[in-house]
């Protein structure tokens, strides 16, 4: 009789609550580094792509000729692929981690962060989308990494559609060029509802997960615990019974 009262009240107690919030933290490496520039001449060139740059910079370049001088729009891209990411994951936050170049720049100058949903492949339309977009941020030290809080809405947009997401480094024209690391990551923080006892991730609370629990039995193991106190007990099992069925 208390065996079954402990049961009814497990079960009444947990099963509104088997999907919990958990929040997740991914680290994303950039896929590809590009720098773009247009609208100019000679070094300058029209749709001058430049793979693997050996920094980032922004805002315009010039060549003086003596007789002339050439002028372009510069910025430069970076691609993340973001499929790691579960399209039912709530965005929560997103930060760049970049930093300062060491070969030139100098700490505080001005730069642009801009992004948008990217295709998979970099584009010039990517460039003339992003220049002299995003909000405005200085360079770090050379050597230095700094991160910076930027908005969700883009990579939401962009989340479970292409899984790209584009980021741009550029600058007004006539203002400070910063210069920065090639490298840059992505650290997305998001909320992923779980269901308690899924341990196969099938989204069902079911004889498998039972049995996977009853394996654990009598063991110390974090994986399977599910009230708390580390130690795989009766309790767990109560509690996986009462989680037992279609996860909501």
């Amino acid at each position: 009789m208390k065996l079954t009262s402990m049961f009814i009240g497990a079960s009444l107690a947990l099963t509104a609550t088997q999907s919990q919030a958990e929040i997740q933290i991914a680290e994303i490496e950039d896929a590809q580094a590009v720098q773009l520039w247009w609208s100019g001449g000679y070094q300058c060139a029209n749709n001058y792509w430049h793979n693997n740059p050996p920094m980032m910079q922004g805002g315009f370049c010039t060549l003086n000729t003596g007789t002339y001088t050439y002028s372009g729009k510069k910025i430069s891209m970076w691609r993340f692929n973001l499929s790691t990411i579960p399209e039912a994951a709530s965005i929560t936050s997103v930060k760049i981690r970049v930093e300062g170049s060491a070969t030139w720049g100098q700490q505080g100058n001005l730069f642009k962060v801009g992004m948008k949903t990217g295709t998979g492949a970099l584009t010039v339309q990517d460039g003339e989308a992003l220049y002299n977009q995003g909000e405005i941020f200085a360079q770090p030290a050379p050597s230095e990494p700094m991160e910076y809080e930027l908005e969700t809405t883009h990579l939401i947009e962009a989340q479970g559609t292409t899984d790209w997401l584009v980021v741009s480094m550029s600058a007004e024209y006539s203002s400070s060029t910063a210069y920065l690391d090639t490298n840059a990551a992505l650290i997305v923080e998001y909320d992923l509802e779980i269901c308690e006892g899924d341990f196969d991730g099938n989204n069902a609370v079911d004889a498998d997960d039972v049995l996977t629990l009853i394996d654990a039995y009598g063991t110390l193991n974090s994986n399977y615990d599910l009230d708390g106190n580390s130690f795989i007990d009766v309790n767990d099992i109560l509690m996986l019974v009462g989680f037992y069925g279609e996860c909501e």
